[in-house]
């Protein structure tokens, strides 16, 4: 079973981000409910796993995050690419990825070693295809401040009409 940890995106800042994608000239925009800012990839794990791992996620304590994103990125290869904004979320954002890495390692589950570069991705591209339009009309973008507040637990599972992030266990962040 494919698993990651995102931070939740509100209804307002998906709806904002949708806006945003109907203005891309071209790729394959990211579907409304699978906008999301991952904290961790885990890959493939063993379904015996979640119970400690949601028993590790349930004691995670961190402040809800006030999220802007702003600034195009381009993320892949020659294999496909990911066009996203880059995410600010302060201190906070850091704080959380940390607490959630220490979760999953609590459980013996290994992570991604690349450094957290946080975004949230809205349309991907096939092979070589040029990024430039679409990373020309998303300069200048600025979305947000956004309060996100909870972490989810996905189960990405391949289908034939694409990916399917299925929410296993969501845990709230605290509102101050």
């Amino acid at each position: 079973m494919r698993l990651f940890i995102a931070l939740d995106l509100p209804d307002t800042a998906r709806d904002a981000l949708e806006e945003l994608q109907r203005k891309l000239p071209g790729g394959r925009p990211v579907d409304w409910e699978n906008l999301h800012l991952t904290l961790s990839f885990l890959g493939d794990q063993h379904e015996d796993t979640l119970e400690a791992l949601h028993d590790n996620m349930t004691t995670l304590r961190n402040p809800a995050i006030s999220l802007t994103l702003s600034n195009p990125s381009l993320f892949g290869g020659k294999h496909g690419q990911a066009v996203a904004l880059d995410a600010d979320g302060g201190p906070d954002l850091v704080q959380l990825h940390d607490k959630t890495r220490t979760r999953v390692h609590g459980t013996g589950m290994a992570t991604e070693r690349r450094r957290f570069r946080p975004h949230v991705t809205l349309a991907r591209l096939s092979g070589r295809a040029d990024p430039g339009p679409l990373l020309q009309t998303i300069t200048g973008a600025r979305l947000g401040p956004y309060l996100c507040q909870s972490v989810t637990l996905y189960a990405s599972i391949l289908s034939e009409r694409g990916v399917i992030y299925d929410p296993l266990a969501s845990y709230p962040l605290t509102l101050i």
